[in-house]
């Protein structure tokens, strides 16, 4: 059955290209053309092809495919459709088994690629915590805090699987540092025209780039609701035992569809309101209180290097540092983090690490010529003893950075090892974990850029897929945990029981391997529907509006 389903999905294929030029994966979006990064401030790659997957090669555009072949039957009319959407529906990576294309090869990695990896595990880690976190508070809390807990999964490091916080501190560094890299590298070459376009761009493009996703995820949500896929799990947040955790913000089912759009068109309202500093947890996607913060540190961030783009390097790194010191003396860690990664931008930068090869890390660890070697060997001074053990520093500073990260979100200054950290957090800072998890995600994004030995765990295959699609896995995992997630784990603890530890880990463990495999199979989906088309609209858009409108011309 499953050889008469693929033949069928082939032949039905065949009707939109020739067979010599099929293209690797199909898509809905026939027309969507390859994306130029070199082009994209959000995301400021080199040298580097589209994402894999993400946009096929095809000059048919999905109109044209529904309309050609006008003598074409209805059945076969409506068979070729349902064809192209099972495809369509199937993950990107899996794709050629079914069209019979060939798989794609291997692309060349561009700079920051390590970066990409990182914001992948780094969303996946953040569903872990918000897996667990709904049916244990103990995700919060450190090792031996107020001498009472002391689980394994506790332990600094191992913390950090079921810590979401510093993920977003991570996130927030990462965002700080790659808004950065073009414009500061524009700044370096002197061309402060190209400056003044490239944070022009940035800037109109940056709310699309964030919003558009987020909304198509809100109205999903909403339909999902109308249509009682939450009518269970909301049974279960006001009625079952299960959630003895963080019971966060859940869909709430009103009583007609109008009144219902009303309330999650002024949900879209509040989240798109800038002015508004404080955090926002809606109902619909309570997850999505990091995308307005994103956005106002990201305009803050674009204003802060246009500020200080024409200063020569060192008096920059003054005066971003100065304005770095004045958020954190009022409290604001969420420009904080991402002007920290401007700073890390400009340094490494300065010091050219990536002059080399695209995944060359540090100029001192790559491999120096013999003559180098007996200069740094003979050299008395401290630099040259730093330069011979570069690649053990850096994962030490990797090490000391996981530890820092593994901050307890509750209880710092009753947790054993973190007690130093809690006292020189500024008093300033709303929650005083962001101050150690901010120190944590900064000296990780830091090792990562000037190690090439650590940069190997995030460029292989699997964390740059992550990278990839982690934007739209960010924005699935939300409703899948609560609309599914709430709905499976009370009738899974209802057979396994959950009074034990074991049964405990032995129920979460299953329906967790199950909220993970299907949100990551609808982000992929989401990906290439949503988010890539996203930025592809939001960079045509400011083309239109620049040939009809520039004044420059």
């Amino acid at each position: 059955m499953s050889a008469q389903i693929r033949d069928s999905v082939r032949r039905r294929a065949s009707l939109i290209t020739p067979s010599h030029d099929m293209p690797r994966n199909l898509s809905l979006e026939f027309s969507l053309p390859e994306l130029d990064r070199r082009q994209d401030a959000d995301r400021p790659y080199t040298d580097h092809a589209p994402p894999r997957n993400a946009a096929p090669d095809s000059s048919m555009s999905w109109s044209q495919s529904l309309t050609m072949q006008q003598n074409e039957d209805f059945p076969e009319y409506a068979e070729r459709i349902f064809s192209q959407f099972m495809v369509f529906t199937v993950p990107s990576y899996l794709q050629h088994h079914v069209t019979g294309g060939e798989p794609d090869k291997p692309k060349k990695l561009h700079d920051i690629a390590a970066l990409d990896g990182l914001r992948g595990w780094a969303c996946l880690l953040v569903f872990n915590f918000h897996f667990f976190f709904t049916y244990t508070w103990h995700t919060h809390i450190g090792w031996g805090f107020n001498k009472q807990y002391f689980g394994l999964h506790q332990l600094p490091f191992l913390h950090m699987i079921f810590s979401g916080h510093i993920m977003v501190a991570i996130f927030f560094v990462i965002s700080g540092y790659v808004l950065s890299y073009r414009p500061l590298k524009t700044i370096r070459s002197g061309s402060f025209e190209q400056t003044f376009a490239v944070l022009s761009s940035a800037t109109f493009r940056r709310g699309l780039r964030l919003y558009i996703p987020s909304i198509v995820g809100l109205f999903c949500v909403f339909v999902a609701v109308r249509l009682g896929f939450y009518n269970y799990s909301r049974w279960v947040v006001d009625n079952s035992r299960t959630i003895t955790g963080t019971n966060e913000q859940h869909p709430i089912i009103l009583r007609s569809t109008y009144i219902q759009m009303w309330d999650w068109y002024n949900t879209i309202c509040r989240l798109m309101n800038f002015w508004d500093w404080g955090l926002y947890y809606n109902n619909y996607n309570p997850h999505l209180w990091t995308i307005p913060v994103e956005f106002r540190s990201s305009i803050v961030l674009f204003v802060t290097i246009l500020a200080v783009s024409r200063f020569r390097t060192k008096v920059r790194l003054i005066l971003e540092a100065m304005t770095l010191l004045f958020c954190i003396r009022w409290g604001r860690w969420d420009v904080v983090l991402f002007l920290s990664g401007l700073i890390l931008a400009e340094i490494d930068l300065e010091n050219g690490i990536w002059n080399n090869n695209p995944t060359t890390a540090s100029k001192f660890e790559s491999a120096p010529t013999t003559v180098d070697l007996e200069k740094l060997v003979d050299t008395p001074s401290l630099q040259g003893f730093l330069r011979r053990r570069q690649k053990a520093i850096w994962i030490g500073v990797f090490i000391l950075g996981l530890y820092m990260g593994s901050s307890p979100n509750i209880g710092g200054q009753y947790t054993p090892g973190y007690v130093w950290l809690a006292r020189i957090t500024p008093k300033t800072y709303p929650e005083p974990h962001r101050f150690p998890q901010t120190l944590g995600a900064v000296l990780i994004v830091a090792s990562i850029n000037n190690s090439k030995t650590i940069q190997k765990i995030f460029v292989n295959p699997l964390s740059q897929y992550l990278g990839q699609i982690s934007y739209a896995f960010y924005i699935v995992h939300g409703p899948i945990l609560h609309g599914l997630g709430y709905t499976l784990m009370h009738n899974i603890w209802q057979i396994t029981g959950r009074e034990t530890t074991f049964q405990f880990l032995f129920g979460a463990a299953i329906g967790w391997s199950i909220c993970l495999s299907i949100a990551l199979w609808l982000a992929d989906i989401f990906w290439r529907a949503v988010d890539v088309p996203s930025v592809k609209f939001a960079r045509q858009l400011e083309s239109e509006l620049l040939a009809k409108f520039d004044v420059s011309r």
